[in-house]
């Protein structure tokens, strides 16, 4: 029976990610990517490009993660990630809604892709970006620093 729960979960998972490399999207995220460049001075903390890693604690899948970080009126921070897994990629938008304190803002968000909930929650500084996050099938972490 645990078998047939991991292939699930592992075929679950494999869609999920084909299906998010077949979106629009990875083009414009390496547009985003390179606009960002390095942040100006005075621009919101955390704010700009961001490089690291995702991986599942609930089974052995990780990739490569890059993200774009902007807040555009210096308050509402919003992260656009470019997840890679084997051969597939893709990217999703979430809002990192939270509260800033001592140069921290900790942030707990959810966001539907390809018809899943993702919960993230984390914290973003200028230097580090880590969350975990829970799916239907999947539970991790993103580790993220500056590149």
């Amino acid at each position: 029976m645990k078998h047939h729960r991991q292939a699930g979960l592992a075929a679950a998972t494999a869609a999920v990610t084909l299906t998010l490399g077949l979106l629009p999207g990875c083009r414009s995220f390496d547009e985003d990517w390179r606009r960002a460049g390095e942040p100006a001075a005075g621009a919101p903390i955390g704010t700009g490009r961001w490089t690291g890693t995702w991986q599942n604690t609930n089974n052995t899948h990780s990739g490569v993660l890059r993200a774009v970080v902007q807040a555009p009126d210096g308050t509402n921070y919003t992260a656009r990630y470019y997840a890679e897994w084997g051969t597939h990629h893709g990217t999703f938008r979430s809002p990192l809604p939270g509260v800033w304190h001592d140069g921290r803002l900790a942030f707990s968000a959810s966001k539907r892709v390809v018809g899943f909930r993702i919960d993230t929650a984390g914290t973003l500084t200028d230097t580090a970006l880590d969350a975990t996050y829970t799916s239907r099938f999947d539970v991790g972490t993103f580790t993220l620093r500056r590149p």
